[in-house]
């Protein structure tokens, strides 16, 4: 039988945050100009934490699967420490499914990444509602909601006495009942207050997203584009500057760089990404996706196509931070809705 919702008071939730912070570091998004910023939180600063609004600027991302991680140290003493308990606190929809992709590219498969492992594990994860929408937020074209539906150990949704808390996961209800003196009992008028303000997020994002209405599945429409000359005229506002990848939540390549020894003589795992020129060169030097405009596609291959083969999902959540960071104004949205357009044109083609 599932838990049933509890009710938390702000006052209460604070209280909660200082629980957390006993045991835990706290990453939690703070208000930051015009959008909201990741910021580990201390017993002075619980009060910035902002609930309120959309996703972040960045991702959790980097906490989880750091931007450089040393891998081994040749000749000095032995490398790791473990990972430090951490909360993710905070963590909108579309950045749950972001993690849930990592969990299975990292987790999933025949061979398991030691590193992310280990950070995974020390992670709690508390979701929260999305109230608002940002101009290029999607998460409804790919599927998904502006709130939590799996991945979270407890969920928080907004409500008119505080916010109604969802249990997840085992570490959630330890939590709660560890704190059970900050919970109370939700009523049926608390739990329809949720259901109406989700829904009436859903219908905002799709009055956002209203102009990029698609017919046809992502994966069918990429395919049937292959060949398309489409993608050369697309390259000409790609400067591949790779903010896409770096910004994207599911990104999850990454190289293997050495140092000689007279620098120390120490591998690390950095970031990479496929929009590099270098990306797929091999030690011969050639390269199979040489040209920029096979590298772009390729990127849109994967998110829509490759990974759904693989993982039965898009690795795409649409959280739209690529379209906001993108220095050539290229709209993902836009991609998607020009491309279904000209499938009758690639038919025609063959």
């Amino acid at each position: 039988m599932a838990d049933r919702d509890r009710l938390i008071t702000k006052e209460n939730l604070e209280q909660l945050v200082r629980s957390l912070l006993a045991e835990s570091r706290v990453i939690a998004p703070v208000r930051s100009f015009d959008g909201l910023a990741l910021e580990e939180i201390n017993g002075s600063s619980i009060g910035k934490i902002e609930l309120s609004g959309y996703r972040t600027v960045e991702s959790f991302k980097s906490w989880l699967f750091k931007p450089v991680e040393i891998v081994s140290d040749y000749f000095g003493p032995e490398v790791g420490s473990k990972a430090p308990k951490l909360v993710f606190f905070g963590v909108r929809g579309c950045d749950a499914e972001a993690i849930e992709t990592l969990d299975n590219v990292y987790l999933e498969g025949p061979t398991r990444e030691a590193f992310y492992e280990q950070n995974r594990k020390q992670i709690t994860i508390i979701t929260a509602d999305c109230t608002d929408c940002g101009k290029t937020c999607f998460c409804n074209m790919v599927g998904s909601k502006p709130y939590a539906l799996k991945i979270f150990d407890l969920n928080l949704s907004p409500v008119k006495d505080g916010y109604a808390v969802e249990i997840g996961s085992d570490r959630g209800r330890e939590i709660v009942e560890r704190n059970s003196s900050l919970f109370a009992e939700t009523t049926p008028e608390v739990e329809r207050e949720k259901v109406v303000s989700r829904q009436r997020m859903v219908n905002r994002l799709a009055e956002n997203n209203a102009a990029f209405k698609l017919k046809l599945d992502l994966t069918e429409i990429l395919r049937r584009n292959l060949e398309n000359k489409f993608w050369k005229v697309l390259t000409k506002d790609c400067v591949e500057c790779s903010s896409c990848n770096f910004i994207c939540p599911t990104c999850s390549c990454f190289v293997l760089l050495d140092s000689p020894a007279a620098e120390g003589g120490r591998r690390d795992k950095a970031w990479d990404a496929c929009l590099k020129a270098g990306y797929t060169r091999v030690a011969g030097g050639a390269n199979p996706r040489g040209k920029l405009f096979e590298r772009l596609q390729n990127r849109y291959q994967c998110k829509f196509d490759y990974s759904h083969a693989r993982q039965g999902r898009y690795t795409c959540v649409g959280c739209g931070r690529c379209i906001d960071g993108c220095a050539g104004n290229i709209d993902m949205r836009k991609i998607l809705v020009e491309l279904e357009r000209q499938v009758p044109l690639t038919a025609k083609l063959k």
